[in-house]
């Protein structure tokens, strides 16, 4: 793909973070997380490592500062917005007298990215012409240009001259950039960029066809950061744009038409959609009715068919027009069936196509705490997708999103009793909490009352599996980020 040239006006700019974990329970706490901004409003995506331990609520608090003032629209100042963003989370990082963390942010808006660093985070440029690091860590290591097989480089990388909160001189490292179409920026933590400097060269072999989550996903996984000792927090930014059309020969508006008729299929049939009439609601709850998720068609696919035809430019118009005027929706495939509790009910009512199900029949209040609804994890795609799906068939469950679903099983009891006992209301009012352990881990102690949900998941079938938690992290949790944990509730 050639790079494009010139003013880029009406484009749009793609986001995406992930939080990938790595083996180790003692770690740097590490952050990742955005907004993506409608234009004129600028979007934002940030990372974020801590200096010591996961206890330390540096990275989060440099992370949430820096996406809560975009959230709140930023349409102008941009660049001075990012920098203010990052010296109020330094101040209170320093106010807090907390350790402090590195942390890389991106700012996006029409055709214009603005970035910032501090620490030992990277911040990289993808393109036709190769992957460059536009800002590197702020290291001895960097300072000397050590190379990654010399013996103290591991001990280097983590010697900084500054970071956000730091009492030394210094100041975050920034700059402007055009996005085009054809560019990715990368923001990566020090786990993160310590192995994609290892394979670059394998990485940008892979263009980014998919959507720029599943991208991420991908380079994490090719990264390995699952199973390296400290895990890494990746975010991305990357450029669409729409471009001018060919002339096109009426003989060839059926092929358009055929085209046109498959794009609107994809683009608004909507798979999760409950069926009109006198029809029983069963599309997502009834095993005999599963229904399967269509993936739409790559870009490349249908702009190969349609050059075949004299069509490329004309159908590049049609389809860069259709991406600017329907937001994008992220491809959730790959994390299907969703882990779920459903509480009430004796057989389950999810579509297992959908949703891989731990029944609770007959929840108790007097050991549990509970009320009807749907409690999906804000800002996880796929449970925000299958929360409104189910709420469109079943209207009088009311969906609630929640900060965090923490899951305890049997390898964690006594730290997740004690931890979950001292959480303060402010804390626990957003956190639901899924149990799956043979012993008791609150006796319906009155403090259950304080959380949304605290209920019991398969205490049988799964205690002897790994717990943890799936949304934002908190100060002193006792358990890991884990995927494969509880990512919504259903409360019938």
């Amino acid at each position: 793909m050639k790079r494009h040239s010139g003013d880029q006006t009406g484009a749009v700019c793609g986001v995406a973070w992930q939080l990938q974990n790595g083996r180790s329970r003692i770690q740097r706490g590490m952050v990742a997380d955005g907004f993506r901004g409608e234009y004129p409003y600028a979007g934002v995506v940030v990372v974020a490592e801590n200096r010591v331990t996961e206890d330390d609520s540096s990275a989060s608090i440099a992370v949430e500062t820096v996406r809560d003032v975009f959230a709140e629209g930023v349409a102008f100042g941009v660049e001075d917005a990012l920098i203010d963003s990052l010296i109020e989370a330094a101040e209170s990082i320093k106010d807090k007298k907390l350790s402090g963390c590195s942390v890389a942010a991106i700012a996006f808006s029409g055709t214009h990215v603005w970035y910032a660093s501090a620490g030992n985070c990277r911040i990289y440029r993808i393109d036709s012409d190769g992957i460059e690091c536009i800002v590197l860590d702020q290291s001895s290591a960097s300072d000397t240009v050590m190379s990654s097989d010399h013996a103290d480089y591991s001990k280097k990388v983590k010697e900084l001259r500054w970071w956000l909160g730091s009492s030394l001189p210094g100041k975050p490292v920034t700059g402007h950039s055009r996005i085009r179409r054809d560019t990715t920026y990368l923001v990566l933590t020090s786990g993160s960029w310590i192995q994609f400097e290892n394979s670059a060269f394998a990485v940008h072999t892979k263009s980014i066809k998919k959507t720029l989550a599943g991208w991420l996903s991908s380079l994490s996984r090719d990264l390995k950061l699952a199973y390296r000792r400290q895990g890494g927090a990746l975010g991305a930014v990357s450029g669409m744009k729409s471009e001018g059309g060919s002339s096109v020969s009426w003989r060839s508006w059926s092929f358009v038409a055929v085209v046109l008729g498959l794009i609107g299929f994809l683009v608004f049939a909507n798979p999760f959609s409950s069926r009109s009439g006198d029809e029983e609601k069963t599309d997502l709850f009834s095993p005999e009715s599963a229904e399967q998720i269509v993936q739409p068609i790559l870009e490349d696919t249908l702009l190969l068919a349609a050059d075949s035809a004299g069509l490329s430019g004309m159908f590049t118009t049609i389809a860069d027009s259709l991406a600017t005027e329907i937001p994008d929706c992220e491809d959730i495939t790959s994390e299907l069936p969703l882990q779920v509790v459903q509480a009430g009910g004796e057989v389950s009512l999810l579509n297992p196509d959908s949703f891989a199900v731990s029944l609770n029949a007959e929840p108790d209040l007097q050991w549990e705490n509970f009320t009807s609804g749907i409690y999906a994890v804000r800002g996880d795609t796929a449970s925000t997708v299958l929360a409104q799906a189910i709420s469109s068939s079943y209207p009088e469950l009311e969906i609630v999103e929640v900060d965090r679903i923490v899951t305890v099983r049997e390898n964690g009891v006594a730290e997740s009793a004690r931890w979950l006992a001292s959480l303060s209301k402010e804390s626990a009012e957003g956190t639901v909490v899924v149990v799956e352990t043979t012993s008791s881990v609150a006796g319906g102690a009155e403090w259950i009352r304080k959380y949304p949900v605290f209920i019991n998941g398969n205490r049988e079938d799964r205690a002897g599996e790994a717990g943890g938690f799936v949304g934002d992290s908190l100060p002193g949790l006792p358990s890991l980020r884990n995927p494969r944990c509880y990512r919504m509730v259903v409360v019938l």
